[in-house]
């Protein structure tokens, strides 16, 4: 079964929704080995764009995942930061071989945007809540939207 990507009526008009969908969208083609890892997913995922405003929630059923504008029922875990923050997640490289960022002893180039996210976190221009209770969940929607793995 092929995964789906969906955006719910409404979302179209959300351009990190619209973003986001493109991105997963792209990435599922490109690697099929992430389909399986989306087909594991069920969870939902609120993404907060606190300098707009803007709000998404994704919402992951066994190899189906519908964006939706705003924020829809009880979050697993909940992305908050500015758009920009938020848009710079897809760049933390992960291993081809393991689904684990870089972090950086072979490829410190790599390793950058995992440094720079970490940081975010401790500043506080990142929050990740629900990291500490689902960090597997985590670190898969961090992999599946991530940008080309590197050789590990």
């Amino acid at each position: 079964m092929q995964p789906i990507v969906d955006l719910a009526p409404g979302a179209e008009d959300n351009l990190l929704a619209v973003r986001l969908g493109e991105l997963i969208r792209d990435n599922l083609a490109r690697h099929p080995s992430r389909r399986a890892q989306l087909r594991a997913f069920r969870a939902s995922v609120l993404v907060v764009a606190q300098d707009s405003g803007v709000s998404l929630t994704m919402r992951f059923d066994h190899g189906r995942l519908t964006i939706h504008d705003g924020a829809i029922g009880v979050p697993t875990i909940t992305f908050c930061g500015d758009e920009e923050v938020l848009l710079r997640l897809p760049q933390v490289a992960f291993h081809r071989r393991v689904a684990v960022p870089v972090l950086g002893v072979r490829h410190p180039h790599g390793a950058a945007p995992l440094r720079q996210m970490l940081a975010q976190l401790v500043r506080g221009d990142l929050k990740i809540y629900g990291l500490l209770a689902h960090p597997r969940l985590v670190l898969a929607l961090l992999h599946l939207v991530s940008r080309p793995s590197v050789d590990g």
